[in-house]
C-alpha cells in the first residue's frame, strides 16, 4: 500500500518541521515505501484518460476505472466546464479532455445508466463553455510546459467526434504547436532512449504507433511516471499491457476513494528532497537527528543517484533532471553525506545556463537557482567556480530583463524565495575567500541590486491582512524570501520594518492554516497541482526560520548601508514632495540604497560620450539624484520597470543633463557665423546616421563602441562642402554631440522599433539639439538688450514670438522630453513593434507627451528663476505676458502665493528655495527701497504664481490624454507609461524646491576678451 500523506500530517494546524522529517524518515520503515511517495492533487485531465479506458473480460467490456468516469460526471459545473485549478489553461485542459471521455464513452460498448438524452445534454453543455474558454484566450501567454502539444491533439481527436472548435487564438497556438514540434520524429518515443515527450505520449494518439513504446512501460512508473500518458498507450496498444494496469491501479489507490489521480506518480525524489533540503537549513529543528534517521534519509537519494550514475529524475529510474539532480545533492549536503555534482555539471550545463533536461525549450530560472546553491554547498569549489558563474549570469540577466517567473511553479515569488536565498549564499560564500574569479561588478553592484529589488517587490505585495495573495503558500514563500536576507548589514529602520511584515504574515498563517478554502494549486505539471507536502514543509519553515548573524566584510556593509546625512536629506526632500504625500514610499532607505547602487554604475559612465571635467560647469549633483529619481518612481509603481528598463533610462538621462551642460558652456561660446555648418551637419548625422564632417573626421571606437578621438596635424580638423575648413570647436562640437546621437538613434531598441518611429526619434533629437543652440542664442539677445536696457526685451529677443508658441516648441524640445519619450517605448514596446500604434493611439501619446514637456519646462524655470536671472537665460518669466500681469512685483524674486491644484492632482509647493536651499525670499539682490516701491496689493497674483498655475493647466493635459489613451492601450504599458509620467513630474517637483542643474563656471577674464574677439 502506498503512504498517503494526509494520513502523516496534521492538515488542521502547521507541522513542526520536526514532525516533517520524523515522518519522511518512516516512510522506509514500511518495506521501502518511499519510493511509492507522492502528495499531487488529483487532476481532473489525468482522470479523464483513465476513465477512457475499458476492459474486455468475459466477452463483456466494461470500465477499467469507474471510480474516474463518476468523478467526471459530479464535478462538472452548471456551466458545462471543468474547473480551472490556478489557471485558464488548467480549465481548456481538463475540458477538453473530459469532453473527449464523454464522446468516448457515449460511442463505446460500455453500458451506461444514462440515458441518451443526458449524454447529448453534459456533451453540448461542455461544448459550449470550452468554446466560451477558448474564445478568451491568449496561448502566448501560458506557461505549462507542453499545453501547445496537448491542446492541438485534444482538438484533433474531438474532430473524429464531429466536435470543433473556431477561436482567435488558434493560429497562435499552432505556431507555437509548430515550433515545439519542427524536429518531431516518431523514432524519439519508439527508440529504447527515455525523453520528456514519453510523459505527454498521449497527444501523440494517431501519430505514433503505441505497440512500438511498451519498452518504456514500468509496473513502478508506467509511462514515466504519467498517469495519463499510460492511460493512452494501454487505450492505444494492441497487446493489453499488465504492467501498465498495475501502475495505474496503485495510483489510484495512492488516492483513496476520491475517484481522481495526480498528473504524475511517483514523486518521491521531488517532493521529499525539496522538504528535506528546505527543513534541514540551519536554525530550524530543536535537536540533532540522530544517526539512523539520517541514514532512513539518505538513503532514496544515494540509491537513485548510484542506480543512475550520479543523476536522478522526479523518481527513481524516471528520466533525469536538473532540478531534481541539484535538490537530492543539496538534501545529502544537509545530512552530511554530500554526493559528487560532476555528473549534473556533465550532463545539463550549456554555454549561458544550465538545462533542466535534454531538449528542452527554454531555460528554468529555479532550475538555475537550484544548481547555483547545491554547487556552493561544497566546501572545496575549485573546478566549479566557473559554472557557479554561468548560472549566476544567466539569473541576474534575468532578473535584470524584466519580473522573473518559472515554468514549474505559478507563482513569481517562488522565484523571489530562490533567488534571494541564492544570492544572500553568494555573498556569504564570497566572503569566506571564496568565488574569488567572481567580477566585483557582479559581488558589489549586481547581486546587492537585484537583492534590493526582490525585498522591495516582496514587501509591497504585502496585503493589510499580512499575507501574500491571501494565500497560505505564497504568504510562506514571501516570509521565506524576506527571512533569507534579514541576515545582511540592513539600516535598523530597515530591519524593523521587514521583521514588522515577517510577523504580520506569520499571523496570517497560524489563523488560516488549515481552511478548506486555502487550497494553493502554484504547481505546474501539465495542468496545476498542490503537493500536501511542500505545502506544510514551506509554511512549516516560515512560521520558524530563525535569523542568523553574519560577519560581512566591509565592502559588503558598505554596499547596503546609507550615511546619516544623506539619508536625512534626501528623505526630507523626498517626503515633501507632492508626488509622494498621497501615496508615499513605504521604505526611503530600501530607496535610497538601490539608487546608491545606481549611482555607483552611472559614475562609471560619466566620461563615456563627454570628457565632464573638461565641461566648464561645477560639480554634477544631478549624478546621485537622477537614479534616485527614477528609483523611487519605479517603486512607487511595484516595479513595473525592469532593471534593465530604468538603467538605460537613468543613462539617458545623465546623458540629457550633460549635453544641456555641453551646449550652455561650450557650443554657446562658438561664433555665430559656424553655427549653420554645426546644425547642418548635426542633421545629416541624425537622420543618416553619417556626415562628410564625420566621414572626414578620423575617429575609431574601443571595445565599447564609444567614439575615440586622434588627432590629426596636432589638432582636430574636419572638412565640409567645397573643402571649407570649419573653426576647431564646431569639430569638437560635432564630435562630441555624434556619440549623443548615435547613442540614441543606433541604441538597439531603437534599431528593432518600425522605421517610422526611429525616423521620429531622429527629428526629435535633432529638435532637441536646435532647440538648445536656439535658447544659446536668446541668451546671448536677452543679455544684450538688459545690458542695453532695451523695454520689453524678450519682444525683441523673439520678434513678438507669443509665450505659448514658445514654451511648447524650443522651450519643451531643450527639456529632452520629446525625444526621450520616444526612446522610453522602444523600450517598453514588443520588438519591431510601437505600443502606441494606430492614430489615436498615436495622436494622444504625442499629445500627453508635449504637456509634459511644456509643464517640465515650466516647472524648471520656475525652480530655476534666480539662476537664470544671474546667467541671463531666457526665462518663461522674461516673457511680457508675465511682466504685464504683475508689473509691481519683481517676476523672479517673488515667492509667496501657492500654485493652484487640477482635478485633485499634486501641485508643487510654492516656498520654494534656491539652489543652496535658502529660502528665495532671503537671497533676494533687490534693494529694500527697489521692492517697497514694487510692492503690490494683498490680492496681487505674482508671475510665479501665474507660472504654476500655467503649468497645472499643462498637467490637466497629461492627466486628460493618459485617460484618453488607456482604454487604447495594454494596462502594462500604461502602467509603465506612468512612471515616465512621474519621473518627469518628480524632476519639476525637486526643481521647484531645489535646482539640481550644474552652473556655467565663470570664465576668465582672457578667455571673455577671446570670445569678444571671435563674435
Amino acid at each position: 500500500m502506498p503512504p498517503r500523506p494526509d494520513q502523516g500530517l496534521s492538515r488542521r494546524t502547521c507541522p513542526a518541521p520536526i514532525n516533517i522529517i520524523e515522518y519522511i524518515a518512516s516512510l522506509n520503515d514500511e518495506h521501502g515505501s518511499a519510493s511509492r511517495f507522492g502528495s499531487f492533487s488529483g487532476a481532473v485531465y489525468d482522470t479523464a484518460w483513465l476513465s477512457m479506458i475499458s476492459k474486455v473480460d468475459g466477452g463483456r467490456t466494461s470500465p477499467l476505472f469507474p471510480e474516474c468516469f463518476q468523478t467526471l460526471l459530479s464535478s462538472q459545473q452548471d456551466d458545462g466546464a471543468w474547473g480551472a485549478t490556478a489557471c485558464q489553461v488548467d480549465g481548456i485542459l481538463n475540458s477538453l479532455a473530459a469532453l473527449l471521455a464523454l464522446a468516448t464513452r457515449q460511442r463505446s460498448e460500455v453500458t451506461d445508466s444514462l440515458d441518451p438524452s443526458s449524454w447529448d445534454w453534459r456533451i453540448e453543455r461542455a461544448r459550449s463553455a470550452i468554446e466560451g474558454l477558448l474564445q478568451d484566450w491568449d496561448p502566448s501567454q501560458s506557461l505549462h510546459v507542453g499545453f501547445e502539444i496537448l491542446v492541438p491533439s485534444l482538438l484533433r481527436q474531438l474532430r473524429l467526434f464531429d466536435i470543433h472548435f473556431r477561436f482567435p487564438g488558434h493560429s497562435a497556438l499552432m505556431y507555437l504547436h509548430n515550433q515545439k514540434l519542427r524536429r518531431f520524429d516518431p523514432s524519439l518515443v519508439c527508440s529504447t532512449k527515455s525523453t520528456t515527450l514519453l510523459h505527454s505520449l498521449e497527444a501523440f494518439v494517431g501519430l505514433v504507433d503505441f505497440d512500438q513504446v511498451g519498452h518504456h512501460c514500468s509496473e513502478f512508473s508506467g509511462i514515466l511516471g504519467s498517469p495519463a500518458a499510460t492511460a493512452a498507450y494501454l487505450i492505444n496498444a494492441a497487446t493489453w499491457d499488465g504492467r501498465a494496469e498495475s501502475y495505474l491501479r496503485t495510483v489510484v489507490t495512492a488516492h483513496g476513494t476520491s475517484g481522481t489521480v495526480p498528473s504524475a506518480y511517483p514523486t518521491c525524489i521531488f517532493e521529499l528532497s525539496w522538504a528535506l533540503s528546505t527543513l534541514l537549513a540551519p536554525g530550524l529543528l530543536p535537536r540533532q537527528l540522530t544517526g539512523p534517521e539520517e541514514a532512513k534519509l539518505r538513503q532514496l537519494f544515494e540509491e537513485a543517484l548510484d542506480q543512475q550514475d550520479g543523476v536522478v529524475g522526479f523518481a527513481p529510474g524516471i528520466l533525469e533532471d536538473v532540478d531534481d539532480t541539484a535538490r537530492a545533492l543539496m538534501t545529502l549536503q544537509a545530512l552530511g553525506k554530500p554526493a559528487n555534482p560532476a555528473r549534473m555539471v556533465e550532463n545539463f550545463q550549456t554555454d549561458s545556463h544550465f538545462r533542466t533536461y535534454k531538449l528542452e525549450g527554454s531555460p528554468s530560472f529555479s532550475a538555475n537557482c537550484h544548481v547555483v546553491l547545491s554547487l556552493l554547498g561544497y566546501s572545496d569549489l575549485e573546478g566549479y567556480e566557473r559554472h557557479i558563474e554561468r548560472a549566476l549570469t544567466y539569473l541576474l540577466g534575468a532578473e535584470e530583463s524584466g519580473p522573473i517567473s518559472d515554468k514549474w511553479n505559478l507563482s513569481p515569488q517562488y522565484c523571489r524565495m530562490l533567488f534571494m536565498q541564492t544570492l544572500v549564499a553568494v555573498l556569504q560564500k564570497q566572503g569566506h575567500n571564496c568565488l574569488e574569479s567572481l567580477p566585483a561588478s557582479i559581488i558589489y553592484e549586481q547581486v546587492p541590486g537585484s537583492i534590493c529589488r526582490l525585498l522591495s517587490q516582496t514587501v509591497l505585495a504585502q496585503r493589510d491582512d499580512g499575507s501574500w495573495a491571501d494565500s497560505l503558500e505564497i504568504t510562506a514563500y514571501s516570509i521565506l524570501t524576506i527571512a533569507h536576507c534579514l541576515s545582511l548589514p540592513w539600516t535598523v529602520d530597515l530591519r524593523v520594518w521587514l521583521n514588522d511584515s515577517i510577523s504580520r504574515g506569520r499571523q496570517y498563517l497560524h489563523s488560516a492554516y488549515g481552511s478548506t478554502e486555502k487550497h494553493d494549486f502554484l504547481w505546474v505539471e501539465k495542468v496545476s497541482y498542490r503537493s500536501s507536502l511542500l505545502h506544510a514543509t514551506y509554511c512549516s519553515a516560515a512560521l520558524n526560520i530563525k535569523i542568523t548573524e553574519h560577519d560581512w566584510s566591509s565592502a559588503i556593509v558598505e554596499c547596503f548601508s546609507l550615511q546619516s546625512g544623506v539619508r536625512k536629506q534626501m528623505g526630507k526632500l523626498v517626503s515633501s514632495l507632492p508626488l509622494f504625500q498621497e501615496s508615499p514610499l513605504p521604505s526611503l532607505d530600501l530607496v535610497f540604497i538601490e539608487a546608491g547602487l545606481v549611482a555607483k554604475r552611472l559614475r562609471k559612465s560619466r566620461d563615456a560620450l563627454f570628457s565632464r571635467d573638461d565641461i566648464p560647469m561645477t560639480a554634477d549633483k544631478y549624478v546621485d539624484f537622477i537614479p534616485m529619481i527614477w528609483v523611487a518612481c519605479n517603486h512607487k509603481s511595484g516595479h513595473i520597470l525592469s532593471a534593465n528598463t530604468v538603467w538605460e533610462m537613468v543613462l539617458l538621462s545623465l546623458f540629457n543633463f550633460q549635453v544641456d551642460e555641453y551646449m550652455e558652456s561650450v557650443v554657446s561660446r562658438i561664433p555665430e557665423l559656424e553655427l549653420p555648418v554645426l546644425l547642418s551637419s548635426l542633421k545629416t548625422k541624425c537622420y543618416w546616421g553619417s556626415t562628410p564632417a564625420a566621414d572626414a573626421m578620423t575617429s575609431d571606437r574601443d571595445a565599447t563602441g564609444m567614439a575615440k578621438k586622434r588627432k590629426l596635424n596636432g589638432e582636430i580638423a574636419i572638412t565640409v562642402q567645397k573643402g571649407r575648413s570649419v573653426h576647431n570647436a564646431v569639430a569638437q562640437a560635432l564630435e562630441a554631440l555624434s556619440r549623443f546621437i548615435e547613442h540614441v538613434t543606433q541604441h538597439r531598441s531603437v534599431l528593432q522599433s518600425p522605421p517610422s518611429l526611429q525616423r521620429e526619434i531622429a527629428r526629435e533629437v535633432y529638435n532637441f539639439l536646435v532647440a538648445h543652440i536656439t535658447h544659446n542664442q536668446d541668451n546671448v539677445l536677452l543679455a544684450k538688450s538688459k545690458a542695453s536696457g532695451t523695454e520689453n526685451s524678450v519682444r525683441s529677443v523673439k520678434n513678438e514670438r507669443t509665450y505659448i508658441d514658445w514654451v511648447r516648441t524650443t522651450a519643451s524640445d531643450d527639456t529632452s522630453c520629446p525625444f526621450s519619450f520616444l526612446f522610453f517605448t522602444t523600450l517598453i514596446s514588443e520588438r519591431g513593434r510601437n505600443c502606441f500604434e494606430g492614430a489615436r493611439a498615436g495622436y494622444l501619446s504625442r499629445s500627453l507627451c508635449r504637456h509634459l514637456a511644456t509643464m517640465c519646462r515650466q516647472y524648471n524655470d520656475y525652480g530655476s528663476a534666480k539662476r537664470d536671472a544671474e546667467e541671463y537665460n531666457l526665462n518663461s518669466l522674461d516673457f511680457p505676458e508675465f511682466q504685464s500681469s504683475t508689473s509691481q512685483v519683481d517676476a523672479r524674486f517673488e515667492t509667496n502665493g501657492s500654485g493652484p491644484a487640477t482635478n485633485g492632482i499634486h501641485s508643487p509647493p510654492v516656498n520654494s528655495t534656491d539652489g543652496d536651499g535658502n529660502s528665495a525670499a532671503t537671497t533676494t539682490t533687490m534693494k529694500r527701497d527697489e521692492r517697497e516701491s514694487h510692492t503690490s496689493k494683498a490680492n496681487t497674483t505674482s508671475a510665479k504664481d501665474d507660472l504654476m498655475a500655467i503649468a497645472e493647466f499643462e498637467r490637466a493635459g497629461v492627466t486628460l490624454a493618459l485617460s484618453s489613451l488607456t482604454p487604447l492601450s495594454p494596462p502594462a504599458i500604461i502602467h509603465k507609461l506612468r512612471v515616465f509620467i512621474d519621473v518627469t513630474d518628480m524632476f519639476g517637483q525637486i526643481y521647484v524646491q531645489r535646482d539640481i542643474a550644474s552652473r556655467v563656471q565663470k570664465a576668465s577674464s582672457s578667455s571673455r576678451e577671446d570670445h569678444r574677439a571671435a563674435e
